[in-house]
């Protein structure tokens, strides 16, 4: 039977590394075949993989189980929808395979994680056209307001993009934990400004909508995948102990997901329930600016992707980029070293 050998902190290089996570590691030298191995093995990466993969698969079922409803190619009013559910999908899909493919090299690492943020962008892209087409104050349809609201959406994407990406050449720290979570924020927080809004002040029938308490699930659900993100809790309270399964990054995917599912089920409703208003106050949708304006973003991240990743081809930048991440406190490596050295473990185990 196929394994795969697993390494502690001190054997991979530190861009490989995570916060308070020891043991667990996979080679940076992996093969494809390797990785794949790995996804049914307990490595610190294997539930990360598994639980946005199989959150693929529902989402993929539930558009099955609920297209004949919501969503129709011959229906324009529904393009904007399907662009959402296809966001959806993109961004579930790559960042399961980032987390499953991305030990095969330092700089495949790197492209791997391009790739996730640049979805993570198309998505808050997709929530905008929804939000736009189906969730909009109905005091503002039509308005400067909504006009300017998917270009702005769509500027946001490719240039948060840009942030992300940019953030993996930083020194290692604060501001770089910063730069990468105003990246994957602020998209989601600029789009979801009308949500907030129609929750905070509506009238009336308004505030009793079916939509609203999933919604305000989806705002519950977001917060707690911020604050597991930059809290890297619980790992934190114990290193090593959550290296496998229960770290962070794991209670992250799910939350993440359970937001996009509360999301998903609340614009269901927006979208049937809303229709006559929206039709007699916005014009009607059109391929361009709905799935048209979808696969530009696309086409306009994966060019920028390709930049940072032409940039870092060079053997001597990525020597550049490792050694400034390599750069590291006094009061960090001591932490570091402690969390390695206090905790008791098997001998560590060697790369065939």
């Amino acid at each position: 039977m196929w394994t795969v050998k697993l390494l502690k902190a001190d054997h991979v290089p530190s861009d490989f590394r995570e916060p308070f996570i020891i043991t667990g590691y996979r080679s940076c030298r992996c093969t494809v075949l390797t990785c794949l191995f790995s996804a049914l093995q307990h490595t610190n990466e294997t539930l990360n993989f598994w639980t946005h993969f199989a959150g693929f698969l529902f989402f993929v079922w539930q558009m099955y189980q609920t297209g004949d409803r919501y969503w129709s190619y011959n229906d324009p009013f529904t393009w904007a929808f399907t662009a959402y559910l296809i966001s959806c999908c993109i961004y579930l899909l790559t960042s399961s395979w980032a987390h499953l493919f991305s030990c095969m090299s330092e700089w495949f690492r790197h492209v791997c994680f391009f790739l996730d943020y640049g979805a993570l962008s198309v998505y808050s892209f997709g929530c905008a056209l929804v939000y736009s087409h189906y969730v909009f104050p109905t005091d503002y349809m039509g308005t400067w307001l909504h006009r300017a609201f998917i270009p702005l959406a769509f500027i946001n994407g490719g240039c948060c993009t840009m942030l992300a990406c940019s953030s993996r050449l930083m020194h290692e720290g604060r501001l770089r934990k910063l730069f990468r979570m105003l990246a994957f924020m602020l998209p989601y927080f600029c789009c979801s400004v009308p949500l907030l809004y129609r929750l905070a002040f509506c009238q009336g029938s308004e505030c009793e909508a079916e939509s609203f308490p999933s919604h305000r699930r989806q705002f519950c659900w977001a917060f707690l995948t911020g604050f597991l993100y930059a809290s890297h809790f619980p790992e934190r309270l114990a290193p090593g102990r959550f290296d496998i399964v229960g770290h962070s990054h794991q209670i992250f995917h799910v939350c993440g997901m359970m937001a996009t599912y509360s999301q998903f089920q609340a614009v269901s409703v927006d979208l049937v329930q809303r229709r006559d208003v929206i039709t007699s106050l916005a014009p009607e949708a059109s391929f361009m600016s709905t799935l048209g304006l979808l696969v530009t973003l696309v086409v306009m991240n994966l060019l920028i992707i390709a930049s940072f990743s032409n940039y870092i081809w060079n053997p001597e930048q990525l020597r550049k980029i490792k050694h400034k991440q390599g750069r590291k406190t006094l009061v960090n490596l001591l932490e570091e070293r402690r969390q390695v050295v206090d905790l008791p473990g098997e001998e560590e185990k060697k790369q065939v």
